[in-house]
């Protein structure tokens, strides 16, 4: 029987928007729409700040984004003025939880940010503005928002042609808690932008994705006490769950046979804070339905949920 963790269903049921397994059980009719460009968001950072405004910043507000399928809020950050996210100087990333569903092309950004007084009378706006994304080159990009009191810079990726993944749940199956006794990372990339790295010798130390093209499902670093968010059945609670991920013929010949395009890396951290163990899985993307792999991590086993659905194209059409 399939779970679905508790935090994902609070997050789908939040969202207002359509659901990123619209087409999990089944196919749409128009696959060259379902299935076309989309974006992946990987981070939005407070690049820096201007006038009298000091670090630390206590940052609160929405960062969202509005496309043609529905013109509704697709929330990538949200927190409020009792919630407020502690920004600083050595780390201006804002944790994202989404987005909710898979963002399509033509659309426009809004960054409704404001910083947390000692009152909230002293509160003040950090920046207020919307941005419309009309790009259609299939690269990284990055967005920047500026005023005179800062400038915030939104990174992001085109893909060409994809479907959208949804991470039901990344379970412990061997190992129990003390796998991730002091923390730990799950992150995913698509297409995997790895780099080899080498020592003198010319040896292979490691393939690995830079960070700034991973999305960052979850990371111990980023809660209070840095412990991993897991429940007494071994299930660890994702910050975000939904990727675009990109779809790539392996076959000229056979263009239905798809290349393994989707990554997931799971770290566990040391007591030092280094990664004492690191494993990942390559997955081939489907049109629909759910794949279930596992992952070795050191002694461990992680289990891997993952539903996939094609795009909705327009809500006008359902």
């Amino acid at each position: 029987m399939l779970i679905i963790h508790s935090s994902l269903l609070d997050l789908l049921a939040a969202a207002a928007t359509l659901s990123p397994m619209y087409f999990t059980h089944c196919t749409p009719d128009d696959l060259d729409h379902a299935t076309g460009a989309s974006l992946r968001i990987f981070s939005v950072k407070t690049a820096g700040i201007k006038g009298d405004s000091k670090w630390p910043l206590y940052v609160y507000g929405v960062v969202a984004a509005r496309d043609r399928v529905d013109f509704n809020r697709n929330i990538l950050f949200h927190r409020t003025r009792k919630n407020a996210q502690q920004v600083t100087e050595d780390d201006p990333f804002l944790r994202l939880s989404g987005p909710a569903r898979a963002i399509l092309p033509e659309l426009e950004f809004e960054v409704e940010l404001r910083v947390k007084g000692r009152t909230k009378s002293r509160d003040r706006a950090l920046i207020n503005q919307a941005y419309p994304y009309t790009h259609c080159c299939a690269r990284l990009y990055t967005i920047g928002f500026h005023n005179c009191r800062c400038r915030i810079e939104l990174s992001l990726e085109q893909l060409k042609n994809s479907v959208q993944a949804t991470i039901l749940s990344v379970r412990i199956l061997k190992g129990g808690p003390c796998t991730f006794k002091y923390g730990g990372r799950v992150a995913c990339s698509s297409p995997p932008h790895e780099v080899v790295i080498m020592d003198g010798q010319g040896s292979v130390l490691e393939v690995t994705d830079p960070p700034s093209t991973q999305v960052v499902l979850l990371d111990s670093r980023d809660r209070n006490g840095g412990e991993m968010p897991m429940d007494t059945d071994g299930y660890l609670d994702l910050t975000r769950h939904v990727v675009s991920v990109e779809l790539r013929q392996s076959n000229v010949y056979y263009p239905e046979t798809l290349e393994d395009t989707f990554k997931v890396v799971i770290q566990a951290y040391s007591q030092s804070g280094d990664v004492a163990a690191q494993g990942h899985v390559k997955l081939t993307p489907k049109l629909c339905n759910i794949s279930q792999v596992v992952c070795d991590l050191g002694d461990s086993k992680v289990e891997i949920t993952i539903a996939w659905s094609a795009h909705v194209a327009s809500k006008m059409f359902l």
